[in-house]
Formats: structure tokens, sequence, C-alpha cells
């Protein structure tokens, strides 16, 4: 009987407190000889994590950073950037690219931030070839996406009113095949 007691007040001790080690259980003899076995340990809580400081970091990684608040579609100038830690040479990585969205002045940008700049607007009347062979066909259509130069657009072309997804050539020109 009294091992049973024993071994179900350690299975309970470790259902309590399943954080102890083996350095917090202690054992207290019963008047009978046996042994319960006693654990000491914290809990962690769980609304109060332990506060820690993150250590300085020292970083040699140039950041591109605005000076000027930059909104989306505006393209980069070196006028719009300075580097931080670094070699300015990076900022030809940025210059005459587009913001693809709003950057404050002082923050950081990221290449994800930027683009190839576009050169076909959305909604604009466009110069469509179609070229198969020495078959040339030249005809007008409405750019349904904005481009930038050899990204896919579609393209609808007014006579017909069909829908084509047609390759930016250059500002206001697209090829499809």
């Amino acid at each position: 009987m009294k091992n049973t007691f024993a071994f179900s007040v350690i299975i309970i001790a470790t259902i309590i407190s399943p954080f102890a080690s083996a350095a917090d259980v202690s054992s207290t003899p019963f008047v009978d000889g046996s042994e319960l076995p006693i654990i000491a340990t914290t809990i962690p809580e769980k609304n109060n994590p332990p506060v820690t400081s993150p250590a300085p970091q020292v970083s040699d990684v140039p950041v591109v950073k605005a000076i000027n608040n930059l909104r989306a579609g505006v393209i980069l100038h070196q006028s719009d950037l300075m580097v931080e830690n670094g070699d300015p040479g990076i900022l030809s990585q940025y210059v005459g690219k587009e913001m693809k969205r709003a950057v404050y002045a002082g923050k950081a940008i990221s290449q994800s931030d930027v683009g190839p700049a576009t050169i076909i607007e959305r909604n604009a009347i466009v110069s469509l070839e179609f070229v198969r062979g020495p078959l040339v066909i030249m005809t007008e259509g409405r750019a349904l996406d904005a481009g930038a130069m050899g990204e896919g657009v579609r393209v609808m072309n007014l006579s017909s009113k069909i829908i084509l997804t047609a390759v930016v050539t250059g500002p206001n020109q697209a090829r499809t095949r």
C-alpha cells in the first residue's frame, strides 16, 4: 500500500510541475520508512515573461534610406536616397527604379520596395504589334495592366474587343505572337 501511495504522489507531482528537474527532487522519509518525493520548482508565468534587453547590433550591411517622403510610382533619383554603414555605390541598384509602395523620410528601402520603371500605364492606348514570321499586323489597343519593359500585360484590341497578352517593347508599345 505504501508503494502505491508514493507512486501516485510522484505522478501527481509530475503533472503539477512538469518543469522540475532531477536536481529539484528531494525525498522526505515517512514514519513507516517509505519516502515521499518533494519537488521544489518555479513555474514560469505565462502573462509575465522574463524581461530581456536585446544586444546592440553592430552591422556592416549598407542600408539605403529615403531622404524625402517617396510615393508609390515615383522614379528614384540619387538625390532621394542616402546610404548608412556602407558603400554609396549601392545606390546604383535603386536609381532609375520605380517605388512600388510609399516610404517615409528616414525609413529603410528594400529591394522589394522598388521595381523596374512602368512604361505602359493602365488604360493607356498602346500600339499593338502582332508578328508571325514575315507577317506584321499593327493596331491600337487599350492596356488593361501597367507594365515595365519586357513584362507581359493584358491588352484589349480596340477593333475586335479581344483581350490579348502582349510583351512591353517600349513606351506605349507592345508585341504579341
